[in-house]
């Protein structure tokens, strides 16, 4: 049976590397995981979206970095074009069924494949955050839940106009789907098989995801194709580019062996494809191979294999399910020409269809010779097991040893410098700037609560005290005025009624007349004088500069109140009591004539003969009446009862209106402000407490990324002493030829490598791609 294993020599002498490395990385993986759980979900987190979604990539990675160190894992990454066979050769390496786990819906995230006693499933998200899955349904469901959302936001985030970032604009979305099944073929190999989103698809941020996730991983890669897209030039666009960050790169063109041709007498006949694929595999070399992929075939990292996927994963599922032969496998004394002839023969006898008999006959050794040539003859199927133990051998190899620590201890110092690069002053500046924007708002809070507790306690009515005494010296003088002309008109009034006919009832109704058009006059202006004196903008409060400055910084709690006591103020009434004038008869003295001293008449009898009775006061008197029977005497009486009557009323009608204005106004606003000062306050000291918490966790969060780049720089240092240790026991092939390295084994440029904490320059950036001073040639050869 063809197997993945690992030589135990080769597990011995990486064993102690791999120790080392895990122990530099655990710590550094868990600072970067709690930093990640610190740092996420606070309030100003948002500002930090992209180097938070960098920081999840690079956790990610590291995690599987580590994962990959510490279990000593060969990862094999399977890519290509959509429907091309991906799966099935899984099937097929495996010996075990995965395809129901890998073949979700196009879904665009890796499906990490591996041996697990139990099948279970464990979903990553971009966040950071893994749900596992209790069953494949499970599974299904919950990537068609995704997929939908993820559709929706694509289609959202590209209509904005924007490049879609998933690990901004979808944090939540499937990076990484983990299955263990129990797999024979995985079991002893610790190989991980690497399903990745087909290429070409509309969702490309999960193909450039899968460069950035094995860019440096030593990893070797799978490309499938099927025989109808091997001459399409769009197939290999986006494979040239692969071509750089593989060291090892195996081309499997899936065969349909069963593939017929339709003949000119309707008869179907084995098409090419079926009969002779060596013969595609040479016209796809001569015709439509591009130079980077002959370039890399000649440097033997790319090997060509027809197979016929579909059949080879049915052998081998037969093989673990017992219901099929194994296949022999060659021993290493065996004759390889011998072999080629039984191989062979085997497989020119063997007819188009029947694929058990030549998958159950075909030996390792003897098909090799002709996978290593670009245009492989042998059995599409038989192809199959010379890849895999070309894949197998490639593992076990010293190559690939020297790749996976060299290439680990740089993906390490790559992963170590992007989080510099996310902590680094320029990725953090939008954070950095909401500090300073909650800083000012808390330091402008904290002046307002002080403003308020300044103004809390303050006497409003004494602040507005100012503007009622100027209210009731204006009334005093507007009521003193207004006494002086209404006197004037009144006794004008009595000296022309006493020249006339008219009755008394005639010249207290007109007194009342004016009485009233004073107070309208008086009600008039008191309003109009307590809205001037309330039309400033502190709305009449009389306050010292401090104050000032304090009310200043809380317009927004005294404008409101000042509106409110206005109007308050305009809906008032003026409260002046009624001011008309009755005459009291009782104090007016008649003259008494003969007749009133025969007859004995009372005051009371003359003036109601004189005046009417019923004390409606209409009778006419005429004016020699009046001057006989009242003379100067009973005027005067009148005009001292007016003038009583004036003093009544000026000029405290007008001092009482206003004052009761402006009780009004001052009373309402003195509430207004006790209710919204007390509101405030506490406003402003929750607001301070807000703020003073968000800035506290800002200061951790900022510690914690100044302490990640700090570290970073302590990994990249301690990686460089590792590369140093390792350098003369793992890497001795590079020390005959290579360049970089003095005689005992210590780069060139150790004097250059950056101090613990130090952030590498753009040429230490630029140079990651070789930590043992070879370039990426000297390294495949």
């Amino acid at each position: 049976m063809n197997e993945l294993t690992h030589f135990p020599s080769i597990k011995t002498e990486i064993s102690d590397f791999c120790q080392e490395f895990a122990n530099l990385l655990a710590p550094f993986e868990e600072s970067l995981q709690s930093s990640l759980k610190t740092i996420q979900g606070k309030a100003d987190s948002d500002a930090l979206q992209r180097p938070i979604a960098g920081l999840n990539d690079v956790h990610h990675r590291v995690e599987s970095l580590l994962s990959k160190v510490r279990e000593q894992q060969a990862y094999v990454i399977i890519f290509g074009p959509l429907k091309s066979g991906k799966s099935t050769l899984m099937n097929a390496i495996s010996a075990t069924y995965v395809s129901e786990v890998t073949s979700l819906p196009a879904y665009p995230c890796l499906v990490n494949v591996k041996h697990g006693d139990d099948t279970n499933f464990l979903i990553t998200r971009y966040n950071g955050q893994k749900v596992p899955c209790g069953d494949n349904t499970s599974l299904q469901q919950q990537v068609r839940d995704s997929h939908k959302e993820l559709a929706e936001r694509l289609r959202d985030v590209e209509e904005a106009g924007e490049e879609f970032d998933p690990g901004v604009h979808f944090p939540e979305a499937i990076r990484r789907i983990d299955v263990a099944v129990p797999a024979r073929n995985l079991k002893d190999s610790l190989t991980v098989l690497v399903d990745t989103p087909g290429l070409y698809t509309r969702m490309k941020f999960g193909y450039d995801l899968m460069t950035r996730e094995f860019r440096n991983s030593a990893a070797c890669a799978v490309f499938v194709v099927k025989t109808d897209n091997l001459f399409l030039e769009q197939v290999f666009d986006e494979f040239n580019d692969l071509l750089d960050l593989f060291s090892r790169i195996f081309l499997v063109v899936n065969i349909d062996t069963n593939k017929r041709d339709l003949g000119p007498d309707g008869s179907l006949s084995p098409s090419l494809e079926s009969e002779s694929p060596d013969e595609i595999i040479k016209a796809f070399e001569s015709l439509v191979m591009s130079a980077p992929l002959r370039k890399a075939a000649e440097e033997g990292r790319l090997r060509i294999y027809p197979i016929d996927l579909l059949n080879s994963a049915a052998a081998s599922l037969k093989q673990t399910n017992g219901t099929e032969e194994p296949v022999a496998e060659a021993t290493a004394g065996e004759d390889t020409a011998e072999k080629d002839g039984e191989a062979g023969e085997e497989t020119e006898d063997t007819p188009a269809g029947d694929l058990e008999s030549a998958a159950v006959d075909t030996t390792v050794e003897g098909l090799e010779p002709a996978a290593r040539s670009l245009g492989s003859t042998g059995h599409p199927v038989e192809s199959f097991s010379v890849f895999l133990k070309d894949l197998t051998d490639y593992l076990n190899s010293n190559d690939y040893l020297h790749e996976f620590m060299g290439d680990s201890l740089h993906l390490g110092k790559t992963l170590a410098a992007e989080i510099q690069s996310h902590c680094s002053i320029a990725a953090v500046e939008s954070f950095r700037e909401r500090q300073s924007t909650l800083r000012r708002e808390l330091n402008e809070a904290g002046d307002r609560l002080a403003a308020v507790e300044k103004l809390v306690s303050l006497d409003w009515a004494k602040a507005c005290e100012s503007i009622r005494k100027s209210a009731s010296r204006a009334a005093e003088a507007q009521g003193g005025k207004l006494r002086e002309e209404t006197e004037k008109k009144a006794l004008n009034r009595l000296d022309d009624w006493f020249e006339s006919d008219e009755s008394l009832a005639v010249l207290q109704k007109d007194w009342n007349s004016l009485f009233e058009q004073r107070r309208r006059e008086i009600e008039t202006e008191a309003a109009n004088r307590a809205k001037s004196l309330v039309a400033n903008p502190l709305g009449g409060i009389e306050l010292s500069d401090d104050l000032r400055r304090s009310v200043d910084r809380l317009e927004l709690i005294l404008e409101p109140a000042v509106k409110s006591a206005r109007e308050a103020l305009e809906k008032a009434p003026v409260k002046i009591p009624d001011c008309s004038l009755r005459i009291p008869l009782e104090s007016i003295k008649l003259k008494k004539g003969f007749w009133d001293w025969i007859l004995f008449r009372s005051q009371a009898a003359m003036r109601k003969q004189l005046f009417g009775g019923d004390d409606s006061l209409d009778q006419e008197v005429p004016a020699a009446m009046k001057r006989r029977r009242l003379d100067e005497e009973g005027k005067t009486e009148l005009r001292v009862q007016l003038t009583a009557h004036l003093d009544s009323l000026f000029p405290s009608a007008a001092v009482r209106a206003s004052e009761g204005l402006l009780s009004v106004y001052v009373d309402t606003l003195s509430k207004e402000l006790s209710q919204k000062l007390q509101s405030g306050k506490s406003e402003y000291a929750k607001k301070k407490a807000d703020l003073e918490k968000r800035l506290e966790e800002n200061r951790r969060i900022q510690e914690q990324l100044d302490a990640l780049s700090k570290q970073s720089g302590e990994v990249i240092e301690s990686i460089y002493s590792l590369k140093e240790k390792f350098s003369a026991v793992s890497w001795v092939a590079r020390d005959e030829g290579g360049e970089g390295e003095t005689e005992d084994g210590v780069p060139e440029d150790a004097d250059d490598y950056p101090e613990a904490g130090e952030e590498p320059d753009a040429e230490d950036l630029s140079d990651l791609t070789e930590l043992d001073g070879e370039s990426p040639e000297t390294k495949r050869d």
